[in-house]
């Protein structure tokens, strides 16, 4: 398996909001072997059952993530500041393993707390192709996890053309 994309790593005091929204069941050497050393041990004020261990990063798009790791069993959590959660899995490619998504609070920061849904606006990412065909390449949660992957696309060094198009504009 390949290493995941670059994540820039960040302190504890650069994250601003989040909520444990996603749980992961992984072995802990495929997580050190993905995600790298521990950050930080549990501190003081972190309320969590049992010992953990902390990760923070922020993702190319901007979104900002706490990896909460239980030292006594083979599961860690996701910590988000945006429901941008089908990205979030997608990037750290975790659809292999038994992921656990906290769907009465993902129902709860949507509809009462708006800052978790502020950068949503979902968004699609197109690519016209050498016989002129538009062809939808794929659907993002919002706008900037779109315009990441058109980059990444366009940087591939390919010819086609790739634009974004939020859901409300297109055809």
């Amino acid at each position: 398996m390949r290493p995941l994309p670059a994540m820039r790593q960040i302190g504890r005091g650069d994250i601003e909001a989040g909520e444990r929204l996603i749980a992961v069941e992984m072995p802990y050497p495929e997580f050190v072997r993905r995600f790298g050393a521990k950050h930080l041990d549990q501190p003081a004020d972190w309320d969590a059952p049992g010992p953990v261990e902390l990760w923070f990063f922020e993702l190319p798009w901007g979104h900002r993530i706490t990896l909460e790791r239980h030292k006594s069993i083979d599961l860690f959590n996701i910590y988000l500041e945006c429901l941008e959660i089908e990205a979030v899995l997608d990037f750290l490619e975790l659809r292999a393993f038994e992921i656990h998504v906290e769907a009465f609070m993902v129902e709860l920061l949507r509809t009462k707390y708006p800052v978790y849904t502020k950068d949503l606006e979902p968004c699609r990412l197109f690519r016209l192709d050498d016989n002129g065909n538009r062809i939808l390449m794929h659907e993002y949660e919002s706008r900037r996890v779109a315009d990441y992957y058109q980059r990444v696309y366009e940087g591939r060094g390919h010819k086609q053309l790739y634009w974004v198009e939020g859901v409300s504009e297109g055809h």
